[in-house]
């Protein structure tokens, strides 16, 4: 205790202990009670208005994204067993990427146009439901490019169009300059029958031919795998100059190769685009292979334990691709030169 008995207390104890809330804080207080009231209320509410049918069945943890669609002007399909969920949307190529993000470049490279969406429940049972996405592309070789492109593991190959199939939980098919997918919530057999329903619906008010891209025709059948030929839009195997690129897989015993056409705007173009990949082979570390006299005129390039072959006939450009055995991939090669002979009415 300080002398004399005084208790001496310190300045800033004593304005602590007498102070009091003013109105100003008194009205701060309250207010911020109010908005943490309101907020708690608006959550509340946004999780008991959460729609199922606004969101789009995913196969991978992706986020969803914010739609800038328009209603579309073509109305509701008409199937039965099926209610619309929501309104249809259209995006083009500048709001693709509302809808797909991530995946807009392969549909922008291959010509796409426009893209419309629609969200349709079961009407029983209740609860599945699914959404039908119509990619309308500049021509049915883009369509098919998208559809090649694209395509799921352990599909099953559907009679529906020339090229269509089914997944566990999905129609897919390219039908004209359309590519369709129909994409369920889950894989039961009334959605997915549905889903059948809602695609035969597409084909039969589409009328279109069935097939698309003649091309694929000319690919020779001795080894070549069970998967669809695919189309690449652009970019092929690394290359900027290989746009529109078909190829099909090959495999004999161990060994595989890759054989790839593309049909060209004239034959000089494709004589002067298969130069070029030679030459962006040979800068990037390939051997020329000298070529036998009794094959047609190609080049032949060794480069990271694979082998190259590109070659043109008439307006064709056609190759083999990362071929592990040469004998093979020559045997390869020359069978498609000759059958580019007719695709191009060359002899």
């Amino acid at each position: 205790m300080p002398f004399g008995g005084i208790i001496h207390r310190s300045p800033t104890i004593d304005r602590a202990a007498r102070h009091t809330p003013s109105g100003r804080e008194r009205l701060l207080s309250l207010l911020l009670i109010g908005l943490i009231a309101l907020i708690g209320v608006a959550v509340y509410a946004f999780h008991h208005r959460f729609d199922p049918g606004q969101w789009r069945a995913r196969t991978t943890d992706e986020a969803p994204s914010v739609s800038t669609a328009v209603p579309s002007a073509d109305g509701q399909p008409a199937v039965a067993n099926l209610r619309p969920i929501s309104a249809p949307e259209r995006y083009d190529a500048a709001t693709l990427s509302d809808k797909i993000d991530g995946k807009a470049e392969l549909y922008l490279a291959a010509g796409f146009e426009s893209l419309e969406t629609v969200r349709l429940a079961l009407i029983s049972p209740t609860g599945p439901w699914l959404e039908r996405y119509i990619y309308t592309m500049e021509s049915d070789t883009s369509a098919y490019a998208v559809y090649s492109q694209q395509r799921r593991v352990q599909a099953e190959p559907l009679d529906l169009t020339g090229d269509a199939y089914r997944s566990a939980n999905g129609i897919f098919m390219a039908h004209g300059a359309f590519y369709v997918e129909i994409v369920a919530s889950d894989t039961s057999a009334a959605v997915m029958q549905a889903a059948m329903d809602l695609a035969r619906d597409f084909v039969d008010t589409h009328p279109v031919r069935g097939r698309a891209a003649g091309e694929r025709d000319l690919f020779p059948e001795e080894g070549r795998l069970p998967e669809e030929v695919t189309l690449t839009a652009a970019n092929a195997f690394g290359f900027d100059g290989f746009d529109q690129v078909f190829s099909a897989s090959y495999r004999w015993g161990e060994h595989t190769a890759t054989a790839f056409l593309s049909r060209r705007k004239s034959a000089d173009e494709a004589a002067m685009l298969a130069e070029a990949y030679g030459a962006f082979l040979l800068e990037y570390g390939g051997v020329a292979v000298p070529a036998s006299s009794d094959l047609p005129p190609m080049t032949i390039i060794e480069i990271l334990d694979g082998f190259e072959i590109v070659f043109s006939r008439g307006d064709l450009l056609g190759g083999v691709h990362e071929a592990t055995d040469l004998q093979l991939a020559l045997a390869l090669a020359d069978q498609l030169y000759r059958n580019l002979g007719e695709g191009t009415g060359a002899r």
